[in-house]
């Protein structure tokens, strides 16, 4: 981690994802697009994406929804550009760790969205990491109009023991070489980028803010593994939460 002005930053893995851009599919956006437009998100509601990448979450959301005031922010200059082409959105380069970051962008937002990041939060330790989400989920909180509503979509795992055990071998893999050894499957892996993966519990906690949000809207789905599901759970969960006070 490092940065200017107190930011973290991992910039090995802002040089990863500047590289392999990747384009999720939409299918994980379903529940979150709809949660949007049933909380009236519509043409004149603002969203921002929080970690926007190439810009395809808020391009789909934004097509689903009707909302055309959309804002997007991304640590990569690159991954930026790519979505500022896609979207036509208003943009800033920033960090989600940068307390300073909702002072720069100097308005608020009816929405904001945190697609498939908070995981990528990285610090010296799984506790450290778990420190830079919630972070995250303050900053990305205060970007929020009172009432705003904050959408978390993140991949979860379990056990929480075995997720402890991959972000240390990640981690001492990944200051040996930059290759990754797969485990059935692209972004199952050993190596780059180094990843802090949550339980459900975990992000309920982290987005509820210490009682400053309360959950509205939850999806938690299952996805298969193949072998690996002998040790290892998962799910793809969004969480909603309303922005109290």
């Amino acid at each position: 981690m490092s940065g200017d002005g107190g930011t973290p930053r991992d910039l090995k893995t802002e040089k990863y994802f500047d590289e392999h851009v990747p384009e999720y599919s939409h299918d994980r956006l379903d529940f979150a697009a709809r949660t949007i437009a049933e909380l009236g998100g519509k043409k004149g509601s603002s969203l921002v994406d929080l970690g926007c990448g190439a810009g395809n979450t808020l391009h789909f959301v934004r097509e689903q929804t009707g909302i055309e005031d959309v804002y997007a922010i991304d640590v990569s200059p690159n991954l930026l550009a790519k979505a500022r082409e896609l979207t036509g959105a208003e943009s800033m380069v920033g960090s989600l760790l940068d307390t300073e970051l909702p002072a720069k962008v100097g308005r608020r937002f009816d929405f904001a969205i945190i697609a498939a990041v908070l995981h990528h939060l990285i610090g010296p330790t799984r506790n450290g990491s778990r420190d830079l989400a919630r972070r995250a989920v303050d900053n990305a909180l205060a970007m929020l109009e009172p009432g705003g509503h904050l959408v978390v979509v993140e991949p979860i795992f379990y056990p929480r023991v075995a997720m402890d055990a991959l972000f240390y071998v990640k981690k001492a893999f990944a200051s040996l070489t930059t290759s990754r050894v797969q485990l059935g499957g692209y972004w199952n892996n050993i190596g780059a980028p180094v990843v802090s993966y949550y339980t459900n519990e975990e992000l309920e906690d982290m987005v509820r803010a210490g009682g400053r949000a309360e959950v509205v809207a939850r999806d938690i789905e299952p996805e298969a593994l193949g072998r690996l599901n002998a040790v290892l759970n998962k799910t793809n969960t969004t969480i909603v939460v309303k922005k109290l006070g």
